[in-house]
């Protein structure tokens, strides 16, 4: 079962069944469904559920997705990926949360979290280049090794232009110290 990991402004919490319907409405918004991989547009409670389906509350080498909560609500998730050798970190927000520092906020926490607790070594990930707003969240928190790369969105049907990066745990941990 994953943690809850207060932050200065948010807590980072289990992903609950109550959570569904506002995880349908804020990635069911295109601009939000968009810039994702995996998330088909539009986005139903049934999409909501399958997805749930597969986080780690659920299943123990599944998804470990944390729930955003700003002391309102869920506003976004985040996630540290499988366990497995080389992990993906992913995020998004919804849309009346961007531009606030909340992604940067989460994903220092949530990483601190993966490096402190398990033996990942690092952490892979990525965004369209169409969304700078992400790719300098990930410069923020320390990804590197950038490479260019064709990324599948299922909102849009295709394959399109991104850049995929690298997170080392050393990298991660001098830099931010403890999280």
């Amino acid at each position: 079962m994953l943690p809850e990991i207060p932050t200065g402004r948010l807590v980072l919490r289990p992903v609950v069944p109550d959570d569904l319907p506002v995880v349908t409405r804020l990635i069911g918004e295109y601009d939000v469904a968009k810039m994702l991989s995996l998330v088909p547009h539009p986005y139903s409670l049934s999409d909501a559920k399958a997805w749930y389906g597969l986080n780690a509350a659920k299943v123990e080498n599944g998804e470990r997705a944390f729930a955003i909560d700003n002391g309102d609500g869920l506003i976004g998730v985040m996630s540290v990926g499988r366990p497995v050798d080389e992990p993906e970190f992913g995020y998004w927000l919804g849309k009346d949360y961007w531009g606030r520092g909340f992604a940067t906020e989460a994903g220092r926490a949530a990483l601190g979290w993966l490096f402190e607790t398990t033996p990942a070594t690092t952490i892979m990930s990525g965004a369209l280049n169409e969304n700078p707003a992400s790719l300098k969240v990930l410069k923020k928190l320390g990804f590197g090794d950038e490479k260019p790369y064709l990324l599948p969105i299922r909102a849009h049907g295709e394959k399109l232009p991104g850049t995929r990066v690298r997170l080392h745990r050393d990298r991660f941990l001098s830099a931010s110290g403890a999280w």
